[in-house]
């Protein structure tokens, strides 16, 4: 079994470079998570100013309650990873609604 002290040392950290950690949704079962995925969930947990909208049912039309008290940008991410554009409607500055030409599940990130 490979030892951390065995692997090349590279003091540089890009957004797609994965740690390893335990998912804990799924019993715990060790897992690679990009540096960018934590970042954006660290930053929400924070709640440094961003928003992680999980989509779980295909539809149409997504509605967002944010609470960032401003217009965010929105970048929509389909469940295969894919950017997907569509119609984004601001009701606010603490609603979005999103609408698509076909029903999809994703994530939309705002920020």
């Amino acid at each position: 079994m490979a030892r951390i002290s065995t692997y090349i040392s590279d003091p540089v950290v890009s957004a797609l470079d994965r740690v390893i950690g335990s998912d804990n949704e799924n019993n715990n079962a060790t897992k690679n998570f990009s540096v960018g995925a934590l970042a954006l969930t660290i930053a929400d947990f924070l709640n440094l100013g961003t928003f992680t909208f999980n989509q779980s049912t295909p539809a149409t039309t997504w509605l967002i309650p944010h609470n960032l008290e401003k217009f965010p940008s929105v970048t929509i991410v389909d469940s295969s990873g894919n950017v997907i554009m569509g119609e984004t409607l601001y009701t606010n500055n603490n609603n979005i609604t999103l609408t698509f030409s076909a029903p999809f599940t994703g994530k939309a990130y705002l920020n």
